[in-house]
């Protein structure tokens, strides 16, 4: 696969180590930021462009037509929307960025561009859920509806010993999983959960504040 970056920083970079490590593709990297470029160069078997992409000639340089997709990493919604208009005008047919302001992000639907939230609302919204429900571990987000959480069982948990049919899980709840001494059990309604337990909870977003304070409580 033909794969064109577009910003060398810490998101286009990793992108890069793993396109790279695959061994499957060739990747262009494009960058202002000359120390960049020559930092892609020296790690990493990708050709770096120390070039604007906003400009069509650094684009042709690219040999942009010839790409299967053209990623966008940059931290400006509006350098990544622009060379995605170029990129879309010379064929290219699959696009991806980063959104970086929430506001943006119907533009880029409207290009028919694949979106993926920046890192730093991600590590946000991350932090925020952890400050809400410190016992929760993980979270992840399942569309825009319900979000899979984990969550251990205290050792003075009042569910010890419980069977999940008799804890009482909210409506629109549901544990799909639970880890035991390194072992992974898909449950049904009668297995019993124990302290040192980890559940693995899908739940609607409304229900998502209500299924914690049950299992904190």
């Amino acid at each position: 696969m033909f794969i064109v970056i577009v910003g060398a920083g810490g998101i286009g970079k990793r992108l890069t180590e793993m396109a790279i490590k695959e061994g499957k593709h060739n990747v262009i990297v494009i960058d202002k930021n000359q120390e960049r470029c020559e930092e892609i160069a020296r790690k990493y078997d990708a050709v770096a462009i120390n070039a604007d992409a906003t400009q069509e000639d650094t684009l042709d340089e690219s040999e942009i037509k010839k790409a299967d997709v053209l990623v966008t990493t940059t931290k400006d919604d509006a350098v990544n929307l622009m060379v995605i208009s170029l990129a879309k005008n010379k064929g290219v047919k699959h696009l991806v960025s980063v959104v970086n302001q929430e506001e943006s992000k119907p533009m880029y639907i409207e290009k028919n561009v694949k979106t993926v939230k920046s890192p730093n609302v991600v590590m946000a919204e991350q932090l925020y859920k952890s400050i809400k429900h410190p016992t929760v571990e993980e979270y992840m987000n399942v569309g825009k509806y319900a979000e899979i959480f984990r969550i251990p069982i205290a050792p003075d948990s009042k569910f010890s010993g419980k069977t999940i049919k008799k804890i009482g899980l909210p409506k629109k709840s549901l544990i799909v999983a639970i880890e035991r001494d390194h072992k992974f059990i898909i449950p049904t309604d009668d297995v019993e959960l124990f302290s040192g337990d980890k559940a693995t909870i899908l739940a609607h977003k409304d229900q998502v504040d209500r299924v914690a304070a049950l299992f904190s409580g």
